[in-house]
């Protein structure tokens, strides 16, 4: 999608609101034509009479009128602007969230560098269309103006466009400059906060390593980096703004010195002068803004590509798509499906599935598989073997390849949204959480019942850890748990998954963590739960003697399957991993 083809679906959104805005610099301008013809009509009245007559007291009830109605309007159009302008980046920042959400397993930058796409590169949008709207009530102005003014003069209203030209050349031979400039300034910001993210995130293992010294190098450098680059991307910017508002200046001088010297040759009343004068400054404006409009739309440009590289193997149109925003009024309440209108799950069936990394080539190819309804299926191998990426893939995490999932015989032809409660329920190997207290942790906006929340903190083995709290549920966790310990953190996202209505539950490698006690103990009530299904990363050998079926992988094949003792027996793979000579 080119660019003109992504700002213009996107002025789409809400386009009652954008047609709302567009009329605005129009009749502003308007009302800055009127007074001009006011001023002219002032002076030369003032002019030929000599002395104060009505009509010239009247010309000056006029101009305070014409003011307060430029006013009235600049504060219309700066109200319906800023309500259009945020429906755009929020639609933006919606889209491009939702994405994040749907495909977590194929986004891997930091959350500083995150915030700067969603903060800077949203906005460019925003800023061109303002300047667009602004430069069209400009060029209405400029073509009425012309008229006007050449009638008056017509040699010195030719000369207003002089400047213009010098300008669109000056744009012209600097926007490939601009471009790269602009690029590398937004890449080394997003570098910068990215990193600003990742030490905030790791400050224990920084504190343990003893890496301070080594950080902040590393922090200064990247600060570094952004100064030189933001530097030389300001400077531009500053010269070609410099370049327009000198050259509009000059060539406004210029042509009020040729009216100073026509003024010998022709005969121009004072108002005449005044509305020169009146007019020019907008005209000259006119320019100015059309030189900021070509920089910009290079600059949103470059914004777009960013936004797009961000949703990887989806199409850019995503970015752009229509969807509400809940800027009054109550949000939507959070609902869950009945699970009654689901078909429970009798049996998951997967054939073929492989999946590659575009970085690395890395992945999985050709996994095949069937889990039965109320069985526990674990997947193990060594490091690398691609385990994690085969749920991901299952799950829609990570966009298949190639390929089929059955469930109950049935495709699942987008497991991105099929592979969610009531369905299925996943904890990655990290779990994610959030600065807010333990409760609002496990629930995420579900409705507090009692009942479900207590199930699920006791088959999580988190009951007992509740009585060292301070505040039990209510006690709030800090930044990404950071006040929990690893299987505490564990167990909490396991509490968040057993709390929801689920067929399938899929871990990747729960009780690494944990001790052996409290792994036994999980496990033991986990799989005492009713109507549910196990699909298991792990290589815990207690886990493993439960399993009902194990899943061999190596470099991302599927080397071996069945029972552990038939594993034990024929699989030179998995004695190797259950003697612990493998990573």
């Amino acid at each position: 999608m080119k660019g003109y083809r992504y700002i213009r679906r996107l002025t789409g959104y809400r386009f009652w609101l954008f047609a709302l805005t567009l009329p605005m610099p129009f009749i502003f301008y308007a009302t800055r034509l009127i007074f001009g013809l006011v001023l002219q009509n002032f002076f030369n009245a003032l002019a030929e009479q000599h002395q104060m007559t009505v009509t010239a007291w009247l010309w000056i009830a006029v101009l305070p009128l014409s003011a307060l109605l430029r006013g009235g309007i600049s504060q219309l159009l700066a109200r319906a602007q800023v309500l259009h302008s945020f429906s755009i980046v929020g639609l933006q920042q919606r889209n491009l969230f939702m994405h994040i959400l749907e495909r977590p397993g194929t986004y891997a930058r930091a959350a500083g560098e995150t915030i700067s796409y969603f903060r800077d590169d949203t906005q460019a949008c925003r800023d061109l269309l303002s300047l667009l709207r602004t430069v069209l009530g400009q060029v209405f102005f400029a073509i009425v103006a012309f008229i006007i003014l050449l009638r008056i003069n017509a040699e010195i209203t030719l000369l207003v466009f002089l400047p213009f030209l010098a300008i669109i050349a000056i744009i012209q031979s600097l926007k490939e400059r601009l471009s790269r400039y602009r690029q590398v300034s937004r890449s080394a910001t997003a570098n910068l906060t990215g990193a600003i993210g990742e030490i905030f995130g790791a400050v224990q293992a920084i504190q343990v390593a003893g890496a301070e010294r080594h950080i902040l190098a590393h922090f200064d450098g990247l600060n570094q980096k952004r100064l030189a680059f933001m530097v030389k991307d300001a400077v531009l910017t500053s010269t070609t703004n410099a370049l327009f508002s000198n050259t509009v200046d000059v060539g406004v001088g210029f042509i009020l010195i040729l009216l100073a010297v026509s003024q010998s040759m022709t005969r121009l009343g004072p108002g005449d002068i005044a509305i020169f004068v009146s007019y020019l400054g907008s005209m000259g404006d006119l320019v100015l803004f059309f030189g900021t409009l070509l920089a910009q739309f290079t600059q949103t440009q470059v914004s777009i590509e960013r936004l797009t590289s961000l949703l990887r193997q989806a199409p850019q149109s995503k970015l752009v798509e229509h969807h509400p925003l809940y800027l009054q009024g109550t949000l939507p309440e959070f609902t869950v499906d009945n699970k009654a209108e689901l078909q429970p799950l009798e049996t998951l069936e997967v054939k073929g599935l492989s999946y590659r990394h575009p970085e690395s080539g890395r992945g999985i190819s050709q996994i095949s598989l069937r889990l039965q309804a109320g069985s526990l299926t674990v997947i193990t191998g060594r490091i690398g073997a691609g385990k994690t990426t085969l749920l991901q893939v299952l799950l829609g995490l990570l966009p298949k390849d190639a390929g089929s999932i059955l469930w109950n015989a049935q495709p699942v032809l987008d497991p991105a949204s099929f592979f969610v409660p009531p369905h299925s329920a996943y904890t990655p190997q990290v779990p994610h959480l959030f600065s807010e207290s333990l409760q609002e942790n496990i629930l995420l906006g579900l409705p507090a019942d009692a009942a479900a929340l207590s199930s699920a903190l006791q088959a999580a083995v988190l009951d007992e850890d509740l009585a060292q709290l301070p505040q039990g549920l209510a006690t709030a966790i800090g930044t990404r748990g950071l006040k929990l310990s690893g299987g505490q953190a564990q167990r909490t996202a396991a509490a968040r998954m057993l709390v929801r209505p689920a067929d399938l539950l899929v871990f990747d490698d729960l009780s690494s963590t944990l001790d052996v006690h409290t792994e036994q103990l999980l496990w033991q009530r986990l799989l005492q739960q009713p109507g549910r299904s196990y699909l298991v990363v792990s290589h815990r050998r207690s886990l493993l003697q439960r399993a009902d079926q194990i899943l061999v992988l190596k470099e991302g094949c599927l080397e071996a399957c069945g029972s552990l003792e038939h594993l034990l027996a024929t699989s030179v793979e998995m004695q190797l991993l259950w003697q612990g000579k493998l990573d």
